[in-house]
């Protein structure tokens, strides 16, 4: 995890993902688009109020098992003729309301890293940077969506491969933009190893924001967009670098 993207990201980088298994049942009569899977949410990224990229999450039933697909899409001009790309994709499956797999591919320039885990023997064995670890299946991995991790300590970071301390706290409520109107969201400091890093859920649990600071001292902001808004522009970028963006189709609830 020695790459440019991560040394750009700081802390906040360990934490890419996390809102709705814990929330889920609350809210899938009103989100979803085929009955018990979560609606896709979709993510504009900016650094300093400038749009560098996309961050899309869909949802689908692979047999009995939840499958999660999560992909950020980052491009940043570093100069007139460069432009610094990172690339974060996962995967994640679950069964009967805990994680039973998850994969990661991140490329950070020409730097690659993957991590893989698995359930045996009912633990979760994670492969990643910090070796092969045994982990309780507990655990919520990072990436955003589920809002149970606010009532957690810890989470599996899902850059590292390792675990990352939390000490949530709500902040406030704020009003952000959202299909030509405004929607209310509590605002949480996540803490602990990510104590830069902010996150916004709505009343309904539904992750709709993630803020950072970046090492150089800028801020990242993920802002939510709306799909049938959104659909006719999928193949224009920056939303057509980002695979997992182009397939969605369908409105995103607001």
């Amino acid at each position: 995890m020695n790459g440019c993207a991560l040394r750009w990201l700081g802390k906040a980088g360990r934490l890419l993902v996390v809102t709705l298994l814990g929330a889920a049942a609350q809210v899938q009569a009103t989100t979803t688009l085929t009955p018990g899977v979560p609606a896709p949410l979709v993510f504009e990224v900016q650094r300093n109020a400038v749009v560098i990229g996309t961050h899309c999450v869909t949802f689908s039933r692979e047999s009995e098992r939840l499958r999660v697909d999560v992909m950020m899409d980052l491009q940043v001009p570093i100069a007139l003729w460069f432009d610094y790309s990172y690339r974060y994709s996962a995967t994640e499956w679950w069964q009967a309301g805990r994680l039973d797999a998850l994969r990661v591919h991140i490329q950070d320039g020409a730097d690659q890293v993957r991590i893989d885990a698995r359930t045996r023997e009912g633990r979760l064995e994670v492969d990643g940077p910090q070796g092969l670890l045994r982990m309780t299946r507990n655990l919520l991995p990072s990436n955003h969506w589920n809002a149970a991790v606010l009532h957690e300590s810890q989470l599996l970071n899902t850059l590292t491969g390792g675990t990352s301390a939390l000490d949530v706290t709500l902040e406030g409520r704020d009003r952000i933009p959202l299909a030509g109107g405004e929607i209310e969201a509590d605002r949480y400091l996540l803490g602990g190893d990510l104590a830069d890093t902010r996150v916004w859920y709505d009343p309904e649990g539904l992750w709709r924001g993630l803020e950072f600071s970046a090492r150089d001292g800028s801020f990242v902001r993920l802002y939510p967009r709306d799909i049938a808004a959104l659909a006719a522009n999928t193949t224009e970028p920056p939303w057509s670098r980002n695979p997992v963006c182009r397939k969605l189709t369908g409105p995103l609830s607001g």
